[in-house]
């Protein structure tokens, strides 16, 4: 692990909070301006694959320091890449015990080894982030994408029936996902299918990536338990349908059950909802926010006052892992995920799974 610096000194300097202490260890830098995003969640998904990163205000945060903590956390994954090589030399004399190893390895499909590569930001707020756990992740677009756009296996939850959305989605030879989306799981396959534990944690262990229909999302939580919270891969709500689609569906429906409250005629038949459902389903839809997701940092916002985000893998450059943090730490801001922005967050920190947080933000000013 990287070892601890003999002292460690602080400096005080202007920023949105007045008074504020960057840590540093073991030389002082100044601090830099640096870019953030802001992504509006609530705004029109775009088809283009390159997804911009809109500039902020300065950050109180110095570029060099979050380099630096970023440069000893490599050093410490590949001090340990080799001290676990030579354990795996040493198991291949007689008596001694074997075992596998991938070293320095961020393939999708081993994820235990992906982990060990993964760089964490850790950031601590003045506040709770949330009275209760949000089970749906946000997502914060950075400019490096953490998850391959060409290899990483997506899973997509869905409503009923199942069937509709793989014809559409995966059998249509014009959909633009049907290389994209390794799965389609309807609800009540969901339920039955994989009820079990072990089949629960199959499937999980299976994708890289959940989706779910932004209409089923809140029943994640109730269907999939703590083995998909526990690691974190609870499913990120996406749009299926096209929007002026989806709205003529929905008043549809209202009219409907409306109608049928009152008893003046029957609601509509199944036939008639499943045809307003298939129209409305958009390929170029799913495909634009498959996309978004895949060039995005996801933030589980907790019942607490601290939240752990993957910012990406020791295979990405210092200069590119930096600017994921940076920009990461704008979209919590612009997004006010911290509650009163900057002056929210008590301290900033990165690390590994298995390393020491090293600070790159704290502040002073407690209340």
């Amino acid at each position: 692990m990287p070892t601890k610096s003999k002292s460690n000194k602080k400096t005080s300097g202007s920023s949105l909070l007045g008074k504020t202490t960057v840590v540093e260890s073991p030389k002082l830098t100044k601090s830099a301006e640096t870019a953030s995003t802001k992504a509006n969640e609530e705004s029109e998904v775009t088809t283009s694959p390159a997804l911009a990163i809109s500039s902020e205000s300065s950050l109180p945060l110095s570029s060099e320091q979050t380099k630096k903590a970023i440069a000893a956390l490599i050093k410490h994954i590949e001090k340990k890449a080799a001290e676990e090589a030579a354990a795996t030399t040493d198991s291949d004399k007689p008596g001694s015990k074997k075992r596998k190893l991938n070293l320095l390895s961020d393939d999708p499909s081993n994820p235990e080894e992906s982990e060990k590569q993964a760089l964490y930001l850790v950031i601590g707020s003045k506040k709770y982030l949330s009275d209760k756990p949000v089970m749906k992740p946000q997502r914060i677009t950075v400019p490096h994408p953490i998850y391959n756009l060409d290899t990483t296996s997506i899973c997509l939850i869905t409503k009923d029936p199942q069937r509709m959305y793989k014809d559409i989605l995966l059998d249509d030879e014009n959909s633009p996902v049907k290389d994209r989306i390794a799965r389609i799981v309807g609800i009540s396959k969901l339920k039955t299918k994989f009820k079990t534990f072990e089949a629960k944690r199959q499937l999980r262990d299976d994708h890289d990536l959940f989706l779910a229909d932004d209409r089923v999302v809140t029943m994640m939580p109730e269907l999939l338990g703590k083995t998909f919270i526990s690691v974190k891969k609870m499913p990120v709500p996406i749009s299926i349908l096209n929007p002026a689609a989806a709205s003529a569906l929905e008043t549809a429906v209202k009219v409907s059950k409306a109608r049928a409250s009152k008893k003046r005629t029957a609601q509509t038949s199944p036939e008639e909802e499943f045809a307003r459902e298939r129209a409305a389903i958009s390929s170029k839809r799913v495909n634009a926010e498959i996309t978004r997701t895949l060039n995005s940092a996801m933030v589980f916002v907790p019942a607490g006052n601290s939240t752990t985000i993957k910012v990406g893998y020791s295979s990405f450059s210092v200069d590119d892992l930096a600017e994921n943090v940076e920009a990461v730490i704008g979209g919590l801001v612009s997004k006010n995920i911290v509650k009163g922005g900057w002056d929210g967050i008590r301290s900033i920190h990165v690390k590994t799974k298995d390393s020491i947080s090293l600070p790159i933000f704290l502040t002073e000013k407690l209340t």
